[in-house]
């Protein structure tokens, strides 16, 4: 089994060539697409289904069948706000909503990835450059909505506010997937440190909080993942005019 994942802004995209899951819950919304249109068998409902794709909302329990083909799931953060969760559910329906013959799906994947890029629009000059500090920081720097605030010259309440609003998920959560991040980018060095370096380095308090974060977020371990992946992906988080 395979799998490519890129981390983007709130959001995972995993193309993996085959399911197989225990019943398992996890706090992201999950949407899951056969791309050469055969379908797939999965628990959802309290019972066996065949689909070729499905939204599978946070704490939903579910599992799949031990199955091979071409697939792609969107992992979206429970916690983003209800129109950026809507804007990532349009773009899904807009690239993968009847499917991809198999010769074409590296290009779609591609495609969207780059939408995914240009989704969200950054108009205040005080959150890009929020982002812009988040990004450019040192790995061991730990920011807070005080420090953040006090940089762009707002007050904590009202930048946590427009930070949401701006980005589409809460402050606290954007600095998770920063973190995580680093630590995928870190795994495709040619001599990885270990997860607990790792962990460490990205800002979680050991390997445990971070096997633990990504587990109860995505139902994924962070062995599995790393096992079982070609290659990771990060999309660039670039501020947007």
């Amino acid at each position: 089994m395979t799998h490519i994942i890129s981390l983007s802004h709130a959001c995972a995209l995993l193309q993996s060539s085959s399911l197989h899951t225990g019943t398992h819950a996890h706090l992201a919304h999950q949407w899951t697409c056969s791309l050469d249109g055969r379908p797939f068998s999965l628990w959802l409902d309290d019972h066996w289904q065949q689909m070729t794709q499905v939204f599978i909302p946070s704490q939903t329990p579910h599992q799949f069948a031990d199955q091979t083909g071409q697939f792609l799931t969107l992992l979206i953060d429970a916690d983003c706000t209800v129109q950026y969760q809507a804007q990532l559910q349009q773009l899904v329906q807009q690239y993968f909503a009847s499917g991809v013959a198999a010769p074409d799906v590296p290009v779609s994947v591609a495609e969207f990835v780059q939408a995914l890029a240009r989704l969200r629009q950054i108009s205040d000059v005080r959150i890009r450059q929020a982002l812009t500090l988040i990004q450019t920081a040192e790995q061991n720097t730990d920011w807070s909505a005080d420090s953040l605030a006090a940089a762009v010259a707002l007050s904590p309440g009202r930048f946590l506010h427009l930070f949401k609003a701006q980005t589409g998920v809460p402050l606290r959560k954007y600095l998770l997937w920063h973190k995580l991040r680093r630590v995928f980018l870190a795994l495709t060095a040619a001599a990885p440190s270990s997860f607990t370096e790792l962990a460490l380095a990205a800002g979680f308090y050991d390997a445990a909080h971070l096997a633990n974060y990504i587990r109860v977020s995505f139902g994924l371990s962070l062995r599995e993942i790393v096992q079982n992946s070609q290659f990771f992906q990060d999309e660039p988080h670039r501020t947007r005019l």
